[in-house]
């Protein structure tokens, strides 16, 4: 192989396989491809010089964050220092903060063997609950007692509570493989979940056509990409990083489907209707990704915003963004479609996941029953 650059990594294609590719010019250093598609910048390199001398083969970054020169650059300088015997990945693991080792997860786990947006939604976490809180602790310092102390303070918010226990355990978890902290040391361990009760909003009828004039109303103040990502949702019953993260080489006109890559189940195809292709249609630009922010060919990150100025203009609360997919699977099963065709439809991987629906079903099936009584009351009266 020979030298790698931004054009060749860029171009380089997912396989069903994880593989690397190693640069012809700097010995050692190369990019790894996930079957998801993500490419991070490793160094292959011996502490110290002999065949007895310790391999390592860390990241030094993510194709897209850096580029491939800055790459090479850190990977010359670690180099030169292995090849002093010293390990240039090497830090002083009893003095590292709780601040410090999530960078450490973050570079060694999360953007490597996480999807992208499971990893941005670390982030959003440690910054919200982690960094405020335990930041400057040391690893080897943090306790049980101060994990229940704050998990206790977010008891009013029982999901964000668990969720941040989670990120927390798997950190401490690691750290003990990394040895930042002793065996079977983990401060999360034995630290009660809180029960969540599961949300299941369904938009009535009533509601979409109010949510559709509040969409109107904005329309001359919002940008238009936004909201027709939103109205895509709620034609599609896609998840929200799926049309996100949409690009306009994965839409098939012809064949009325969008193919995805990487979704939470792995890649899908989507049969597109009539009213969805009329919604890309009327999008401006063709190149990169299909909803884009303000910020030129960059994709969107979020709608929540205007989905509550939306919300608010509808006299609607407490509905998220992921509620539209409920919607959509509400309005399938209640028109008499089988979970096993409703589970095709948003692309869950068992379908199990999609018997949250079930009881839905009954509505069909009872305005079926009250017809059959009705006329059998009937012929029975005339008779």
């Amino acid at each position: 192989m020979g030298r790698l650059t931004n054009k060749i990594i860029a171009n380089l294609p997912v396989q069903s396989k994880g593989y690397i590719l190693w640069d012809g010019e700097t010995k050692g250093f190369g990019i790894r491809i996930n079957i998801n598609g993500k490419k991070t910048f490793i160094l292959k390199y011996r502490i110290g010089q002999g065949r007895r001398a310790k391999i390592k083969k860390p990241v030094i970054g993510t194709f897209g964050v850096i580029k491939t020169e800055q790459a090479r650059h850190i990977a010359k300088q670690w180099l030169v220092e292995a090849s002093k015997g010293t390990d240039p990945c090497e830090t002083d693991k009893d003095q590292t903060t709780i601040k410090d080792f999530c960078d450490v997860y973050l570079k060694h786990h999360a953007e490597v063997k996480k999807k992208q947006s499971s990893a941005i939604e670390d982030k959003r976490l440690m910054r919200l609950q982690i960094f405020p809180h335990f930041g400057k602790i040391r690893v080897q310092e943090l306790t049980r007692a101060m994990i229940i102390k704050h998990h206790q303070s977010l008891s009013h918010t029982p999901y964000m509570a668990n969720r941040f226990l989670a990120l927390f355990s798997t950190m401490m978890n690691l750290a003990e493989k990394w040895e930042y902290r002793q065996l079977n040391t983990n401060p999360c361990i034995h630290v009660d979940r809180y029960k969540e009760k599961p949300r299941e909003t369904f938009l009535s009828m009533e509601q979409l056509e109010r949510i559709g004039n509040a969409m109107k109303q904005l329309k001359d103040v919002e940008s238009k990409y936004i909201l027709t990502a939103i109205k895509m949702l709620m034609l599609t019953g896609c998840r929200t990083g799926e049309i996100l993260n949409l690009r306009w080489e994965q839409i098939d006109f012809q064949m009325q489907k969008m193919n995805l890559l990487d979704t939470k189940t792995g890649a899908r195809s989507i049969h597109l209707s009539p009213a969805s292709i009329d919604v890309l249609h009327s999008l401006p630009s063709t190149e990169g990704y299909v909803f884009k922010s303000s910020i030129q060919n960059k994709k969107l990150t979020t709608l929540r915003h205007v989905w509550k100025k939306i919300c608010k203009l509808a006299k609607i609360n407490d509905v998220r963004v992921h509620d539209l997919r409920h919607t959509y699977a509400s309005y399938a099963v209640s028109k008499g479609y089988s979970l096993p065709v409703v589970s095709k439809m948003l692309g869950h991987a068992d379908i199990k996941t999609t018997q949250r629906y079930a009881h839905l079903m009954d509505d069909p099936v009872n305005q079926a029953i009250d017809k059959t009584s009705d006329m059998l009351d009937k012929l029975v009266k005339a008779s």
